[in-house]
């Protein structure tokens, strides 16, 4: 935080725990599924339909609340997306079939959604420049992070007390936080360190629209979309049914919990390697060599699939996809915030997220048919899903330059 303005450093803070549970939270339902599903006599694929609510409703929280927050302030609509999800995560807890936490989960993923673009695009208005990328990647990994610490905190709750205290602390943990963020006073012109900062603007959603699929933003505008879309497919692929993939190929749940934490472990550092990599090299060199290394290592996990008497290479090469799938997701919010200008960046970026909201809903109807296939055929799919996102990212003609010292 100490290229925050002093003034901000604790909205920084709380701007960076915000998105860590919306990590832990978004995966509490992914680690619970085997219990919930084992508790209830259902079958695990029916549990698609619930994973793809989730998703409709984070797309369009990502438009609607994206663009609250461009019209009344980032900070606030970060804080309604907070309380949004913890309360309907916490009330998951509750739940006693399919279609109740189908419905809690639609209403979570509103919140889920809206935290993402607020969070980018505060993030980049409070940054130097020179640094922008790294800490808004910093902060959108905290995504994985919360993954990761979610499969940790699963792997002793779920063996010794069960899946409802898991939903009931996350929620708690998230509403405490939002009540803290609306405490807080941010605007966007005190931020003078940032030259492209200007007030906040008044622009309607079809104005800003228009402005994002202008004639000489379109193209980028429309490669970004396609790259979420590609890229929140695969990764979703992984966070959502990963857990119950290692079961299926005999895994305990716990072991399949900490397998699914070292993927968010491996996108972690995958996310900060790149951002640090882009400084000297550009955005376009380091993230399609991520998406091809991603496509290389999926093959790897089809032709080895994972199993537990070969349990460290499993486990090293699902931390391996990490390192690519989920590093390039949180990289690719830095490229699209430096894309826009201040009156439309959280629109803009909520748009393109909720554009690929559509990818993460199809991985969540092709992980129930998926995961009844052998590992292999999941796998493949994975890998094909990276070797388009990579060509997207060539298509892409304003990446983030490297930086270069002044002579």
């Amino acid at each position: 935080m100490i290229f925050v303005r002093p003034a901000y450093r604790p909205l920084g803070v709380l701007t960076v725990l915000a998105i860590l549970l919306d990590g832990l939270d978004g995966q509490a339902l992914s680690f619970a599924l085997p219990a919930i599903a084992a508790e209830w006599g259902a079958e695990k694929s029916a549990f698609g339909l619930v994973f793809m609510a989730g998703l409709v409703g984070m797309a369009a929280g990502t438009i609607v609340l994206g663009y609250v927050g461009d019209r009344f302030g980032r900070h606030i609509a970060l804080g309604i997306s907070v309380v949004l999800f913890g309360l309907f995560t916490g009330l998951c807890a509750m739940a006693g079939s399919v279609n109740e936490i189908l419905l809690l989960r639609f209403i979570a993923g509103l919140g889920m959604g809206g935290a993402l673009p607020n969070a980018a695009a505060l993030m980049s208005e409070t940054i130097v420049p020179r640094w922008r990328a790294v800490a808004v990647t910093a902060t959108i990994l905290c995504i994985p992070l919360g993954g990761m610490l979610g499969g940790i905190i699963a792997s002793w709750v779920l063996p010794t007390f069960g899946w409802r205290p898991l939903f009931i602390g996350c929620g708690v943990a998230s509403i405490l936080l939002g009540v803290l963020l609306f405490l807080q006073k941010y605007e966007v012109s005190a931020a003078p360190e940032t030259p492209d900062i200007s007030p906040m603007p008044s622009l309607g959603f079809g104005k800003t629209l228009a402005l994002v699929l202008g004639k000489d933003a379109r193209r980028d505008t429309l490669a970004i979309w396609i790259s979420y879309f590609w890229s929140l497919m695969a990764v979703y692929l992984s966070l959502n049914w990963l857990p119950s993939l290692l079961v299926g190929t005999g895994f305990d749940l716990g072991d399949a919990s900490i397998g699914a934490a070292l993927f968010n472990c491996g996108g972690i550092v995958g996310a900060l390697l790149g951002a640090l990599l882009i400084r000297t090299y550009g955005s376009r060199v380091v993230l399609v060599t991520m998406a091809l290394g991603g496509a290389v290592t999926s093959v790897l996990l089809a032709v080895f699939p994972p199993h537990p008497d070969a349990f460290l290479l499993s486990v090293s090469l699902i931390a391996v996809l990490g390192v690519s799938s989920a590093g390039i997701q949180s990289i690719l919010f830095a490229v699209a915030a430096q894309l826009y200008t201040v009156e439309t960046r959280s629109t803009a970026i909520g748009v393109a997220l909720g554009f690929g909201r559509t990818g993460a809903m199809m991985s969540a109807v092709a992980g129930g048919v998926l995961i009844g296939w052998q590992a292999g055929g999941f796998f493949v799919t994975i890998a094909l899903l990276m070797a388009l996102l990579a060509v997207s990212l060539m298509i892409l003609r304003r990446h983030i330059e490297r930086h270069r010292d002044p002579a």
